[in-house]
């Protein structure tokens, strides 16, 4: 008996496990969608709490073979209408947007979720095809622990050397982030 109370208790913390590493994976592009919507971040801190427990009431209803971006786009549309139930809410404030043109600012905000997506996605794709040692110098500005300082003395190379090298790293990241975008819109 205690097997099978074992068992089914695994079973109801699956989905939860699943949807807070989904939640958790797109909270920021929620957050971001929500706040292009939004006139007050204390608004959006409030909401986000809401959204959040809204989407888990309805995780049944997410298709199970759905991939994180497909999560994130089926939080934001229930963000879409809990903004919009929120604005009712809050209709007596003087500051209160039209429907019209939180549809407008959402297709917006819709619209930048994809593109920052790409970005995103053709950003790893391009620090991918760099040299172990270069990913690790570029990375080091942004690593915990890590520095070109470090990687100088490590290395026996001239800092100045490593920062521009750097710099150099950077611009052809985002000359590759470029092309592997207008490659990958062209293609579609």
């Amino acid at each position: 008996m205690t097997h099978t109370t074992h068992t089914s208790r695994l079973e109801t913390d699956q989905p939860y496990d699943r949807f807070m590493s989904l939640f958790m994976g797109s909270e920021r592009a929620i957050r971001a969608y929500v706040r292009s919507l939004l006139l007050s971040s204390q608004d959006v801190d409030d909401l986000m709490q809401d959204i959040g427990l809204k989407c888990w009431q309805k995780f049944d209803q997410f298709d199970p073979e759905g991939s994180a971006l497909d999560f994130t786009r089926w939080c934001c549309v229930i963000s879409r209408f809990e903004i919009l139930r929120f604005r009712r809410n809050k209709a007596r404030d003087r500051l209160v947007l039209s429907d019209e043109v939180i549809s407008l600012l959402a297709t917006d905000a819709e619209q930048r979720l994809e593109q920052s997506e790409a970005e995103q996605l053709a950003l790893r794709d391009c620090i991918n095809k760099i040299s172990d040692p270069d990913r690790r110098l570029l990375l080091s500005v942004h690593t915990a622990g890590d520095s070109i300082s470090r990687i100088a003395s490590e290395s026996n190379q001239k800092r100045r050397r490593l920062y521009s090298r750097v710099n150099m790293l950077r611009s052809q990241i985002a000359d590759c982030v470029r092309e592997t975008i207008n490659l990958r819109s062209t293609s579609s």
